[in-house]
C-alpha cells in the first residue's frame, strides 16, 4: 500500500511539476525567440510567406514583430481568447482555461497531501525512488511517440480533443499563423520544454522534501 501512495504521490508531484513548469514557460512567451532562429522557423517563414494566399509580405517583418505577434496570441489563448476570432483559438483558450483549473485542483490535493506527510512525520521516498516512477511514465510516453511518430499523436489529440466541426489544421499557405507557429514542430519543442523544466522542478521538489524528511528526523 505504502509503494501505491508513493507511486500516486510521485505522479501527483510531476504533473504538478509539469503544470508550473508550462505556467513559467508561457510568462516567457514559450521561449519563441530561441526556437524563431534554431528549428526552422525563419526559413519556414521565408519559404512560405510569399505563398500565402490571403496577405502578401509576412515574410518582409523581422523577428521583434513575430515575436510580438506570437506573445498577443499567447496572452488572447491564455485570457479566455479575448480578442480572438480564429475558432480553433478560442477552442485553444477554452483547453488552457481547462487545464488551468486542473492545475489549481493537483495544487490543492498536493498541498494537503505534503502538509499530512509534514505533521505525521512521514517520511518522504528519495530521489532515485521517485525518479524510478517518473521514468516508467516518459519510457511509455517515449514507446508511443517512437511506434506513431509526434504528428500522428499531435493530430489525434486535437481529434479528440475539440469539436469535429472545428478546423485546426490549416495549410501554410493558407495560415500566416501556421507558417509563424510552423506548425506543428514548434509544439514538439514547446513540449520538451516544458517536459525538460518539469523534471527539473520536479527533482527540486523531492530533494528538498527528502532534506526535510531527514532533518526532522
Amino acid at each position: 500500500m505504502s509503494t501505491a501512495n508513493d507511486g500516486l504521490y510521485a505522479l501527483l508531484t510531476l504533473l504538478l511539476a509539469t503544470g508550473v513548469a508550462w505556467l513559467l514557460l508561457a510568462q516567457a512567451n514559450y521561449l519563441y525567440g530561441f526556437f524563431h532562429d534554431h528549428i526552422g522557423i525563419a526559413e519556414t517563414i521565408e519559404q512560405y510567406g510569399p505563398q500565402n494566399r490571403f496577405k502578401d509580405g509576412f515574410e518582409t517583418t523581422d523577428k521583434a514583430q513575430r515575436i510580438e505577434l506570437f506573445s498577443e496570441i499567447v496572452q488572447a489563448v491564455h485570457n479566455g481568447g479575448e480578442g480572438l476570432e480564429i475558432i480553433h483559438l478560442q477552442d485553444v483558450a477554452r483547453l488552457i482555461d481547462a487545464t488551468r483549473f486542473l492545475t489549481v485542483a493537483i495544487a490543492l490535493v498536493w498541498i494537503v497531501w505534503t502538509i499530512a506527510k509534514i505533521v505525521r512525520r512521514v517520511p518522504f521516498p528519495s530521489l532515485s525512488e521517485q525518479l524510478g516512477k517518473v521514468f516508467v511514465i516518459a519510457a511509455l510516453i517515449a514507446i508511443l511517440l517512437a511506434i506513431f511518430g509526434f504528428e500522428t499523436v499531435f493530430y489525434q489529440f486535437h481529434i479528440w480533443l475539440f469539436p469535429a466541426d472545428h478546423q485546426w489544421f490549416f495549410y501554410y499557405e493558407d495560415s500566416l499563423m501556421s507558417t509563424m507557429m510552423q506548425a506543428p514542430v514548434l509544439f514538439a519543442y514547446i513540449g520538451g520544454a516544458i517536459a525538460a523544466l518539469g523534471i527539473t522542478i520536479f527533482c527540486a521538489t523531492v530533494t528538498l522534501l527528502r532534506y526535510h524528511s531527514f532533518k526532522n528526523q
